[in-house]
């Protein structure tokens, strides 16, 4: 598809779309159709309503960055001050929804159904966005996300785009290097120094290495004090984060949707799943975990490295950067002057590979338009968000949206390439991230998370080098993207009492208060009585995601 496009010069596409006419029509619900005329008129000035993130109640109007915008595309901005999901829930009630709006409140399926939305014909998106239609070339799957189904040639809706969670921000392990160091265990990997007192591991440590480095935290003396004061894993994030960013690599399976013999199958049902638990309890039981590793409080863990008691904790790469001072790493290293910390991709089977998920595609956030919205200001909308979340490809614009003004918030560095915050303004202020907030592209996701300290590994985990880290990340099995299926609705039923069930499993698992073995076949009954062989059923129609990036690659 990136070929066609590239070879359809801006020339030709205008002349196509001058003669065949823009599609798209008003009302409630609106589909696209033929007849409208997409074009707006250049000497009025148009009048556009609109809600995104940072819009508070404090919302300066007449900011500093909406100004910025109006002046540029002869426009009257009114922003409406509702982010939360009360008060955006509250507007759509009100049927005073603005003519347009980021929000990841109300899904699209539910938007139509409410007749609140039209649809955004493909070719003025294509002519008007013409930077985010190059993003959604490189990344398909985003296309199976907001087109129609019914009729690829109108968009649902407009998503934005963030690479943090994509090919930035891995998860991984961190170690006390100099814990392990005094042990003398050997890891079983290549370990490289990429800053003083930072260092990095090619590779996953084996389950059964990790076994013997914790074993060593807990009963050896890794601290020097010729005591026995230091504890086994802590965790770091919440319960179901700490197993899905570790754990459930370290037994050869991911979190999300996996592959079971070609069946969709959520990691909680999973025999590998099973395999965990009994492998947990055990640690639990020899005191190889920190005994709170089932507290939902990420704080506890940060505090019990922060003084010298735990010497692991899981975290991402991007606690690196100056934004995380108030957790380890950067904690432990400005209060410890000797300690040496080690970065892990995360935890593998013996003689396996670690295995990470990560999202789909680097799509972000929904930006709906209103169903009265007729074509000529739809053009001019459209117009809009190419300006808020690429700035006409001004980098000086980009730059200025996320942090203010120029040579007074923010200047360039010696580069030119990367801005330098002057004044460190909060999200909002002068309407910042306010109107591109989804446009956090490559070149953004660098400016705000590529520290020093970070570049200073990038080339394990940033996309930008080709990270060694990043092979191991993987998209779930299926996913139903654009909502083909009754997956959400059922979810969306059963959700209360099935997390609620497999949490209260996972937790008497782990203390030893039940035999796995022996309880798991009604494990998997009650998930079934709770509706998830009927939720699960209705992923079955629906291709593996890496068999419909193949086919929107073919195209």
């Amino acid at each position: 598809m990136k070929k066609r496009i590239e070879k359809i010069s801006a020339a030709v596409l205008c002349v196509t779309l001058l003669l065949s006419g823009c599609s798209g029509s008003s009302g409630a619900g609106a589909s696209a159709s033929a007849g409208g005329s997409g074009e707006p008129d250049p000497d009025k000035t148009y009048d556009i309503s609109y809600t995104g993130q940072w819009c508070f109640a404090d919302y300066e109007d007449g900011s500093y960055v909406e100004k910025m915008i109006e002046d540029a595309l002869n426009i009257n901005l009114t922003v409406e001050k509702a982010e939360t999901t009360d008060t955006i829930d509250l507007l759509l009630a009100s049927g005073e929804m603005p003519d347009c709006m980021w929000s990841e409140v109300k899904t699209a399926s539910w938007m139509r159904e409410q007749e609140l939305i039209r649809t955004i014909p493909r070719d003025m998106a294509e002519k008007y966005c013409p930077r985010l239609i190059e993003y959604y070339e490189e990344y398909p799957l985003i296309y199976k996300q907001v087109l129609n189904p019914e009729n690829e040639d109108e968009f649902i809706y407009l998503a934005g785009l963030t690479f943090q969670f994509v090919d930035y921000y891995l998860p991984g392990d961190y170690y006390r290097y100099d814990w392990i160091e005094n042990l003398g265990i050997d890891l079983g990997v290549n370990v490289e120094q990429v800053d003083d007192r930072i260092y990095v591991a090619d590779d996953g440590i084996e389950l059964s290495k990790f076994v013997e480095i914790m074993d060593g935290f807990v009963n050896g003396d890794p601290n020097g004090t010729g005591q026995k004061d230091t504890i086994g894993a802590a965790g770091g994030q919440t319960v179901p984060n700490i197993v899905q960013s570790a754990f459930f690599s370290a037994y050869g399976f991911s979190t999300g949707i996996n592959n079971v013999n070609g069946r969709a199958e959520q990691f909680y049902a999973m025999e590998e799943y099973k395999d965990f638990l009994k492998g947990f309890q055990e640690l639990y039981a020899k005191s190889l975990l920190d005994p709170e590793i089932i507290n939902d409080d990420r704080k506890v863990a940060w505090d019990k490295v922060n003084t010298g008691v735990a010497g692991y904790w899981i975290t991402s790469t991007n606690s690196l950067n100056s934004w995380a001072m108030d957790r380890p790493p950067l904690t432990i290293l400005e209060r410890d002057p000797n300690a040496k910390i080690l970065m892990t991709p995360g935890i593998k089977p013996d003689g396996g590979e670690v295995r990470a998920t990560v999202n789909p595609s680097p799509a972000y956030g929904r930006f709906f338009v209103n169903a009265n919205v007729d074509d000529e200001k739809l053009a001019k909308i459209l117009q809009f968000v190419d300006f808020s979340l690429f700035g006409n490809g001004d980098k000086d614009i980009v730059a200025s949206m996320f942090f203010g003004e120029k040579d007074i918030d923010w200047k360039w560095d010696e580069s030119g390439e990367t801005p330098v915050q002057i004044n460190n303004l909060n999200s909002g202020d002068k309407g910042t991230w306010s109107f591109s907030q989804f446009g956090q592209t490559k070149e953004v996701t660098r400016w705000l998370g590529e520290e020093p300290l970070f570049q200073a590994g990038s080339r394990f985990w940033s996309a930008s080098d080709d990270g060694i880290w990043m092979k191991w990340q993987h998209r779930p099995y299926k996913e139903d993207l654009a909502g083909e299926t009754q997956y959400e609705m059922i979810f969306q039923e059963i959700k209360s009492d099935l997390e609620a069930y497999v949490a209260n499993y996972r937790t008497q698992a782990i203390l030893g208060q039940m035999d796995v073995d022996a309880t798991w076949d009604s494990y998997l009954a009650e998930l079934d009585r709770l509706g998830y062989n009927r939720m699960m059923d209705e992923l079955e129609t629906l291709e593996p995601l890496e068999d419909i990036v193949a086919e929107f690659e073919s195209k």
